[in-house]
């Protein structure tokens, strides 16, 4: 589901980034308000729902999570390019960081580089890239613009190179957000959408939240004006979801570099934590005593695993389970990642991710949410043909819009990934004649993880909504 949303760079200064950090936290949300009220290029745009387990709750975790530590760090800094950045996108379910955002460049190969930036819903946080190329002609293409903070640009500025097209490859909201925003940053730029672009509850043009396209992405469009250096293919399903919800997107392979560009369609989990995560949050997600999440898993007993928190939080406490930070990182981000994946895994798998972990990272997979709630129901034909499509391209490295990016990556490993979707595959029971290792082993999912995400699809397929 839908609901307007606003984002705006902050005033810029850090005087006033100063001056906001040193008041209480309560005052923080109503100064950047006042802030953007002042701002006179407000991005109006659209968002979805996220977690429905995290509920209303998290608009206040997330609320006090973006005046936390963290961004009290970044607000007082006396750095010339500010990381501020006004984002209330999503009510009930707001995607943070809301006051301020940090940005990592890094380049990934000649005329290639990712920008990333954190994205958080209540303690929970995943990165979100843009990919820029620099296309024969010495200009860039962009494929989903962040948030344009003064930070941002000027990594970008720094690249000496002008942004002829902005490419929004996927309809989600957490990449729609920011594209009015960027492009206003770049106004020579043109700017290309995938098809079917939408809002909740109203269906409004995307003009509406300065979205003004030069045109939809087709499949295998030749005249394209990248066609010579980008392919692309498009899913473009003709049935929409429930609520009027939109799965468009665009993969898009980079021809001299054999890179295929998706969206959400693939991911690829990490053993390490990306670099713009915030290393002390995740810190705090690998401890089990004072750990909010898993607090609420002992208070809901959820799948009932709360006397084994409980305990375990308690040895904690005394001392006699300690963990070096390192080890806290390590099952912060396991953590971290499973409650992204699957929204509410196994409770045994919160309190011990690495069994969890190792089924999920280390490999191509299509992200249990996307299967479960988007690609596996009325649409499944249509993603199965797209991923068929991909595998057309001579593939030798994957850069999604999530975890890690680019890595090794082939068409068998494509075909692989979405192979839950083919007719009599249950994802969640390991084939009867598979290889053992080394050989490639089948993506599954592990059932008792699954639990929640089943439940919901089962739910929302009863009311004909995926």
């Amino acid at each position: 589901m839908e609901a307007f949303a606003v984002a705006a760079p902050l005033p810029a200064t850090a005087s006033s980034s100063r001056h906001l950090a040193s008041q209480p936290r309560f005052l923080r949300g109503r100064r950047a308000c006042e802030d953007l009220e002042n701002t006179k290029k407000a991005a109006w745009g659209s968002s979805c729902a996220a977690p429905i387990t995290l509920g209303l709750a998290g608009f206040g975790v997330a609320l006090a999570r973006s005046g936390s530590k963290r961004c009290r760090k970044v607000f007082r800094q006396d750095a010339v390019h500010s990381r501020d950045y006004l984002n209330v996108t999503g009510f009930p379910f707001p995607l943070g960081p809301i006051f301020a955002r940090r940005t990592v460049r890094t380049q990934i190969g000649e005329g290639m580089w990712t920008f990333e930036q954190e994205q958080s819903l209540a303690n929970i946080a995943v990165n979100v890239r843009m990919t820029a190329i620099r296309l024969e002609n010495g200009k860039l293409w962009i494929h989903n613009p962040i948030a344009p903070t003064e930070e941002c640009n000027q990594l970008l500025q720094e690249l000496g190179l002008e942004v002829e097209y902005i490419v929004l490859g996927s309809a989600q909201y957490e990449h729609k957000i920011f594209v009015s925003p960027f492009a206003r940053r770049w106004p020579d730029a043109k700017v290309y959408t995938v098809p079917q672009l939408w809002s909740w509850p109203i269906d409004l043009p995307s003009a509406f939240y300065g979205i003004f396209s030069a045109g939809d992405l087709k499949d295998a469009d030749s005249e394209a004006p990248w066609a010579a250096e980008i392919d692309q293919r498009l899913l473009n399903p003709k049935d929409r979801l429930g609520f009027g919800y939109s799965a468009a997107e665009c993969a898009f392979f980079h021809k001299r570099s054999k890179t295929m560009i998706c969206t959400d369609a693939l991911v690829f989990v990490p053993e390490e934590p990306p670099a713009v995560l915030d290393r002390g949050e995740l810190v705090g997600l690998g401890k089990t005593a004072d750990n909010i999440v898993l607090g609420l898993v002992a208070a809901v007993n959820w799948r009932g695993s709360g006397e084994a928190v409980r305990e375990a939080a308690q040895e904690e406490s005394s001392g006699a389970a300690g963990l070096s930070e390192a080890e806290l990182l390590r099952k912060g981000w396991q953590r971290n990642s499973l409650l992204s994946l699957y929204f509410g895994p196994d409770g045994t798998s919160i309190l011990d991710p690495s069994q969890a972990f190792r089924a999920i990272s280390g490999r191509w997979i299509v992200g249990p949410v996307c299967y479960s709630l988007v690609y596996g129901g009325l649409i499944r034909k249509d993603v199965e043909e797209w991923s068929e499509r991909i595998c057309e391209w001579d593939i030798q490295q994957i850069l999604p819009g999530h975890f890690a990016g680019p890595v090794s990556g082939s068409r068998d490993d494509v075909r692989r990934a979405f192979e839950v979707l083919a007719d009599g595959v249950e994802a969640t029971k390991e084939p009867e004649n598979a290889l053992p290792w080394p050989f490639p082993q089948p993506v599954r999912y592990r059932e008792e993880d699954m639990k929640l995400l089943t439940d919901i699809r089962d739910v929302l397929r009863s009311f004909k909504v995926i």
